[in-house]
């Protein structure tokens, strides 16, 4: 695919650009962590329908993910696409808090995330193919932004449902508007500049994803146990991302402020460590780095069952979701390393088994944390150990 290159900034600025899009059009989603809670408290919900709630939500961001990415392997202006996700977003969720039950609620959510999910699709695909041999590194400082996003958008949310704002008392639905703010403010930065320093492709040379041969490599050994490892490793990640804030309100007592600054802070591990591991992974190889990310969380899992100390809790919550945090670009990377080829296709498979088949972490950690929250963090152990195993038993033919 000839790109047309642009007069505006350089290239090598996007991905700067697209790492804070990508803080923006996933600090709701990340704000959602603490809403969820928030809104189950308010309707007198179970562990297992808030768990229900976020996975619905990331079924529907599944279903947008393989069409974003044909989209973004076959159109030539992709900024104008790109930039429609904010808006895209922002209405979906300020639609989604005037739901009066669980049903629309988690319906109108899920229709918002799959903008959400269609634009990690179109700005990966653009970042993997302008830097084939920077993959991880790309991915990297593109994740850091939604990495951050998991970070502070807990704790502002958190900061909202328990002190207001401007000494208004805020509920779940008022948070939940103030939190797209950022989103549709980004959308038109997007829609006035950025988007017009994405590179075009000529008409003419924007090629068919091969689908024949994207199906022959996931389904080699390689590729099916990929699948395999990215679904274990999105399982235990999802599960103990999901029931982190609620458990640590209801087993823990802590109250929405003190509950977000831990999660926050628990997340702060992985993102700061991210992009490193991307730069870390195109040098000495990806499964090195997964099977020590999946161990160290099942370890970490271990330790929050067994213990009753709060710091201990906290210690092994930094070492069960900070760890696999960190390595996200990494997995993603080993997918387009699986084909090298139609790049967002690929990375739509990638998304749409990670965030779509590992979304039933949630609420499978809600069933199983019904009556001990802290059951749910056996679950991300047994899923990361098994993923870590995956990792260093996948065939070397196709892997760095």
């Amino acid at each position: 695919m000839a790109a047309i290159q642009s007069d505006a900034a350089p290239r090598d600025r996007l991905p700067y650009w697209f790492s804070a899009g990508h803080l923006c059009i996933d600090w709701p989603f990340g704000a959602l962590y603490m809403i969820a809670p928030a809104a189950g408290l308010s309707f007198g919900w179970s562990p297992a329908q808030v768990g229900l709630l976020l996975t619905i939500q990331s079924i529907g961001a599944s279903l947008a993910y393989l069409p974003a990415g044909l989209l973004m392997d076959r159109v030539s202006n992709r900024g104008r696409i790109l930039m429609s996700t904010f808006f895209w977003v922002s209405f979906g969720y300020i639609l989604a808090s005037y739901a009066q039950g669980f049903w629309p609620l988690a319906i109108l959510m899920a229709v918002a995330s799959m903008g959400d999910a269609a634009w990690h699709l179109m700005a990966t695909g653009i970042l993997v193919k302008a830097a084939p041999g920077q993959r991880a590194r790309v991915l990297g400082i593109h994740a850091i932004g939604g990495a951050m996003a998991g970070v502070f958008a807990p704790l502002f949310a958190s900061h909202l449902l328990d002190h207001g704002l401007f000494g208004m008392e805020l509920d779940w639905r008022d948070t939940l508007i103030v939190v797209v703010l950022p989103t549709a403010v980004m959308g038109f930065l997007f829609l006035i500049h950025v988007s017009r320093q994405v590179p075009r492709v000529e008409p003419g040379t924007v090629a068919r994803p091969d689908f024949r041969g994207l199906i022959r490599d996931w389904s080699t050994p390689f590729g099916a146990g990929l699948v395999a490892m990215m679904v274990l490793y999105n399982l235990g990640l999802i599960g103990a991302t999901a029931m982190t804030p609620l458990f640590l309100q209801t087993d823990q007592g802590m109250d929405v402020w003190q509950a977000g600054q831990i999660f926050a802070g628990v997340l702060l591990v992985g993102a700061v460590l991210q992009p490193r591991l991307g730069r870390l992974a195109d040098e000495v190889g990806r499964r090195p780095l997964i099977f020590a990310a999946a161990i160290l969380s099942a370890i970490g899992g271990v330790i929050v069952y067994l213990s009753t100390d709060t710091y201990w809790i906290v210690g092994g919550l930094v070492l069960c979701l900070g760890a696999l945090t960190s390595v996200r670009s990494v997995v993603l990377a080993c997918a387009v390393d699986l084909s090298g080829r139609s790049e967002a296709t690929t990375l739509g498979i990638a998304f749409a088994v990670l965030d779509g088949v590992g979304a039933f972490g949630a609420v499978l950690a809600g069933l199983i944390g019904e009556t001990d929250l802290s059951r749910a963090y056996l679950m991300t152990a047994v899923c990361a150990g098994a993923a870590g195993i995956v990792a260093v038993m996948l065939p070397r033919r196709q892997s760095r």
